[in-house]
C-alpha cells in the first residue's frame, strides 16, 4: 500500500461580502488567497483546488476549474460543459472496473489502489468522485487526488472520507469520475451535440486550453440566447443548447440551466437569467 499523503481539511474565508470555500485537498495542491481571486481572468497555473467555491452576498456563486480548450467565445457569454466522457465509454476520461491490492479494504480506509488501465499523472483525479457498488450499499466518495501511476493497473487514489462499507478487491465494482470542473470547454455544438451538460459560465474575455478560471453556476447572469424568449406568455425556463447558448425549454430537449429574471412583454424577450446549476 502506498504511503498516505497529508490531507488538508476544508476552510472558509470571508472578505467584504464574499466567501471563499476551499475544499479538502492534498498537501501538494496549490491554495491561493484573496489576491488571486479574479472572476474575469484566467490563470496560467492552478491557483486553487478544483471545485473551490466563491460566493457573493447577492447570490452569485462560482467554482474554480480548468479549461479543456482554447476559445474566444467568452465575450459571447456562452455556457461551458464537462468534456469528460463517461467512464467505460472512454478509458482516458475515467475508470470503470475493480480495485487492486493484496487484501480487501476495511471500513475507514482512505487510500485505495485501482486497476485503472490508463497511467495517470499526479492528482489527475483531484476533486473527482469514486462510485462503489458493494452488496447493499451503493454510494460515492470524493477523491482528493492520486499518485502518479508507476505501472498500468496501479493508480493510488486518496479519499476525503473513509469507507463506510468494506470493499472486496477484484469483485466490488467501482467507477472513478474525474472532476466535472477539470475539462471545461465549448465546441459550438459541432461535435458533441446533445450529449453534454453545463458546468458554468465563464465571464472572462477569452479562455486558453490548460489554463484555469472561475465559472458562474448560480445567480444573475446574461447568457447568449439561441433565440430570445419570454416574448410569449409562460416562456420562462432556459435550457442548454448544444453551442453553449440558452434556448426556450420547449425548443430544446437538454436540461434546465435557469430562468428569466425580468418581466418581459409580448414580442420582446430577454437574455438575463438566474442560473440554477447549484
Amino acid at each position: 500500500m502506498a504511503k498516505t499523503k497529508a490531507i488538508v481539511r476544508g476552510n472558509i474565508l470571508s472578505n467584504n461580502g464574499m466567501s471563499l470555500f476551499i475544499p479538502a485537498h492534498l498537501d501538494d495542491v496549490h491554495v491561493g488567497n484573496w489576491s488571486d481571486v479574479d472572476i474575469y481572468a484566467q490563470n496560467t497555473g492552478q491557483m486553487f483546488p478544483l471545485g473551490t467555491k466563491l460566493e457573493f452576498a447577492d447570490g452569485r456563486l462560482f467554482r474554480y476549474g480548468r479549461f479543456g480548450a482554447t476559445s474566444t467565445a467568452g465575450p459571447m457569454a456562452r455556457l461551458l460543459y464537462n468534456h469528460n466522457y463517461v467512464p467505460g465509454s472512454a478509458a482516458t476520461d475515467g475508470y470503470e472496473g475493480t480495485l487492486d491490492s493484496t487484501s480487501d479494504y476495511a471500513v475507514g480506509s482512505t487510500t485505495l489502489i485501482m486497476n485503472d488501465t490508463t497511467d495517470r499523472v499526479e492528482n489527475w483525479y483531484e476533486d473527482g468522485m469514486l462510485a462503489v457498488y458493494p452488496s447493499g450499499h451503493f454510494c460515492e466518495y470524493r477523491i482528493l487526488g492520486n499518485d502518479a501511476a508507476t505501472s498500468v493497473d496501479d493508480v493510488t487514489i486518496y479519499l476525503e472520507d473513509g469507507l463506510a462499507t468494506a470493499l472486496v478487491v477484484a469483485s466490488t465494482g467501482i467507477t472513478a469520475y474525474p472532476s466535472i470542473f477539470k475539462n471545461m470547454r465549448n465546441d459550438s455544438g459541432s461535435t458533441y451535440n446533445g450529449y453534454v451538460s453545463a458546468v458554468g459560465l465563464f465571464i472572462g474575455p477569452t479562455m486558453t486550453s490548460t489554463y484555469y478560471g472561475w465559472v458562474q453556476r448560480k445567480g444573475r447572469a446574461i447568457v447568449t440566447p439561441t433565440a430570445y424568449f419570454g416574448d410569449t406568455a409562460n416562456e420562462r425556463m432556459a435550457q442548454l443548447h448544444s453551442d453553449g447558448t440558452i434556448a426556450l425549454k420547449a425548443a430544446d430537449g437538454t436540461h434546465t440551466v435557469g430562468y428569466l429574471t425580468q418581466r418581459t412583454v409580448s414580442e420582446y424577450g430577454d437574455l438575463e437569467v438566474w442560473l440554477t446549476l447549484e
